[in-house]
C-alpha cells in the first residue's frame, strides 16, 4: 500500500525515478510495468498492473449506455497506457499527461494506498488550500459515516 510523499523532479529525457519508499509496495508479478491514466483533481494516477485490473473490472460494471459512464470511460481509457520500468527504476509519462496537469519540472508524489499520485506541486498546494472545507471537516464527515456503517451506531 502506497502512502507518504516525495518531491522529485522529470529528468532531461522526461523521466521519473520511482522513489524507494513506493518501489518497495511494486510486487514482482508486476513485471515492472506500472499503468497510467488520468486522475481526477488534475493529477496523473500510476496504479501497479494488479490494481489495475481492479480499476477495469470497476469501470466495467458501469452502464455503458449513459453521459457520466460513457465520458468518464473515454477519457480515463483514452488516456490509460502501460509504462515500463527500467533497470534505473525510471518511468517515461506521457507527454500529453504531463501538459494536461500541468507538470514541467518539479512533481510531487503521493501515496494513495492502491496508487500513486503524481501532481504539479503548485496545483497541489491550490487544491489543498482552495477547499471549501477543513481537514477536519472532512475527515469527521468521512470516518464517522464509515463508523456508522461499520458498527450499525
Amino acid at each position: 500500500m502506497f502512502q507518504g510523499h516525495t518531491n522529485t523532479s522529470i529528468d532531461e529525457k522526461g523521466r521519473i525515478i520511482i522513489p524507494a519508499k513506493f518501489r518497495r509496495h511494486i510486487l514482482p508479478e508486476t513485471n515492472n510495468i506500472l499503468n497510467v491514466t488520468l486522475g481526477r483533481d488534475a493529477c496523473i494516477w500510476l496504479f501497479p498492473s494488479y490494481e489495475w485490473t481492479k480499476v477495469l473490472k470497476t469501470v466495467q460494471s458501469t452502464n455503458p449506455y449513459t453521459g457520466d459512464e460513457v465520458s468518464m470511460r473515454r477519457q480515463m481509457l483514452f488516456h490509460a497506457d502501460e509504462l515500463s520500468i527500467d533497470s534505473q527504476h525510471r518511468i517515461l509519462i506521457p507527454q500529453d499527461l504531463l501538459k494536461i496537469v500541468g507538470i514541467k519540472k518539479e512533481i510531487l508524489m503521493i501515496g494513495q494506498l492502491e496508487r500513486i499520485e503524481v501532481w504539479d506541486p503548485a496545483v497541489y498546494d491550490k487544491y489543498i488550500t482552495g477547499g471549501n472545507e477543513s481537514y477536519e471537516g472532512v475527515m469527521q464527515k468521512v470516518m464517522t459515516k464509515l463508523y456508522t456503517n461499520n458498527t450499525g451506531q
